[in-house]
């Protein structure tokens, strides 16, 4: 018998044991349990247990190995015991592993030729995408992905629910990235654009980068990557807050809203571009208005200038930055006697139009004095402001002993004081370590009396 003849029998005897172990319905949970044990050993070898055996299940596998199983609670088989026994059968000459094969209807391989395989395709559907998005972002990102970087494990998930679907998702993702109104700068406000109005030429649908989307959420995630490879400050958050995201969209030339982005401020002047001096800012100077200046309005000043700089040139340009509403308002009460001074309040997290303004404010050689809340999230702001502008913001009431003046009652939980491992600028460590002493917060409004008293030294 020739061999092709003797491999038309082989595979024939095959494909008649594969009927049989399927037709019998006692040797189904044996079966799969030796898929899953020649998965893991990855070789025909070890042993299985079947707990609480079925009837069939006794039968079946007593009338193959050739030994009664019928009053056992258990029943272990052997992988090699198995296949030795087939020799006793009319299926003699095949293999476990082709029974197996066969059986589950694919070649089974085994954890680690599974995972190999995975990571193939995973790469060749990476390298895919860089071949049709050769652009600089787009393969620094894409390479970011493959090596498993900071912020892309969603995007892995992503692969293993839907290859395709996110194929669709990265493709846009990737145009985005491609299209960027001005990559790595933002510094030219009058050239931003509007997400939505971006979203629309990137995906032709206005809400195709909406944050609350995967495709929206990538998108961030890919700037943050971006970002931290043009700005060795920058640190990337996994659940970045909404403002932070502004101020990301803001780096990159593109704007999320441009009217409820606001700037809470008094006392300052804003040039347009013959250097005179704008209307309503001038008109807010004069008569000692706060004014929530949006970004749309913003964004038509080409400099700005702390109000007293100008009737009194020869003193310092200061900008005195708070962070507490309540605290903004206490203090301007204080100087309804002559005009503003140069204030500014963050409410918080400070908003793409603050950052914008001090960003001029700064570039003119203002200095910035800035003044939080003295709890994790307040020297969080802190740093990031310090780090943003440099030897041109100076902290203000910002040392242990101003914490020991403002410290409350409020104890801080474990959660926010983990947010204190992250703080490691300079001029707040010891306030940082008192607080993790403490447990307890401090408040900018205990301060008052005092940061009023240091204004009036510079005006």
């Amino acid at each position: 018998m020739d061999h092709q003849n003797t491999s038309i029998l082989d595979n024939a005897v095959l494909a008649n044991a594969v009927q049989f172990f399927k037709s019998e319905a006692g040797f189904h949970r044996l079966l799969n349990a030796f898929i899953k044990r020649y998965q893991s050993l990855g070789r025909i070898g070890g042993s299985v247990r079947l707990a609480n055996p079925t009837y069939q299940e006794q039968e079946a596998i007593s009338r193959l190995l050739r030994k009664d199983l019928s009053s056992n609670k258990s029943i272990t088989v052997k992988l090699s015991n198995f296949e030795q026994e087939l020799e006793n059968t009319k299926f003699a000459g095949i293999l476990l592993k082709d029974l197996l094969d066969g059986y589950a209807g694919y070649e089974i391989f085994t954890k680690t030729e599974m995972q190999k395989r995975y990571e193939e395709e995973k790469d060749n559907f990476l390298q895919h995408l860089a071949g049709i998005c050769p652009q600089l972002y787009c393969r620094q990102w894409l390479e970011h992905i493959q090596t498993k970087g900071a912020g892309t494990r969603g995007i892995h998930q992503a692969y293993d629910d839907d290859p395709q679907i996110l194929e669709d998702r990265l493709k846009n993702v990737l145009k985005a990235l491609a299209r960027l109104p001005s990559p790595g700068t933002g510094k030219d406000p009058a050239q931003f654009q509007r997400l939505p109005v971006f979203a629309n030429g990137v995906t032709c649908d206005p809400h195709g980068l909406d944050l609350d989307t995967a495709q929206g959420r990538f998108f961030i995630a890919a700037l943050q990557f971006i970002r931290s490879q043009q700005d060795d400050s920058y640190l990337v958050g996994s659940s970045p807050a909404a403002e932070e995201i502004n101020e990301l969209l803001g780096y990159f030339g593109i704007i999320r809203d441009d009217l409820l982005n606001f700037v809470t401020c008094a006392g300052i002047l804003a040039f347009d571009a013959a250097g005179a001096v704008q209307k309503m800012w001038n008109n807010a100077w004069q008569s000692g208005a706060v004014m929530n200046v949006p970004l749309r309005e913003l964004v038509k000043s080409n400099a700005f200038m702390p109000g007293i700089s100008c009737t009194a040139p020869e003193k310092q340009k200061v900008i005195f930055v708070v962070e507490n509403s309540g605290v903004f308002s206490e203090v301007a009460d204080c100087f309804t006697d002559r005009l503003l001074p140069p204030l500014v309040c963050t409410h918080g997290q400070a908003k793409l139009a603050t950052l914008l303004l001090l960003d001029r404010l700064a570039a003119n050689g203002t200095t910035i004095f800035y003044s939080g809340d003295f709890d994790p999230e307040g020297l969080q702001m802190a740093q990031r402001l310090a780090r943003r502008y440099g030897e041109n913001l100076k902290l203000w009431r910002y040392d242990a002993g101003d914490y020991e003046e403002s410290i409350s009652e409020v104890v801080l939980s474990p959660e926010r004081l983990k947010k204190l491992n992250g703080i490691n600028l300079p001029g707040i460590i010891q306030v940082k370590d008192r607080i993790n002493s403490t447990h307890r917060a401090g408040y900018q409004e205990y301060l008052v009396p005092r940061l009023v008293e240091d204004i009036r030294k510079y005006i």
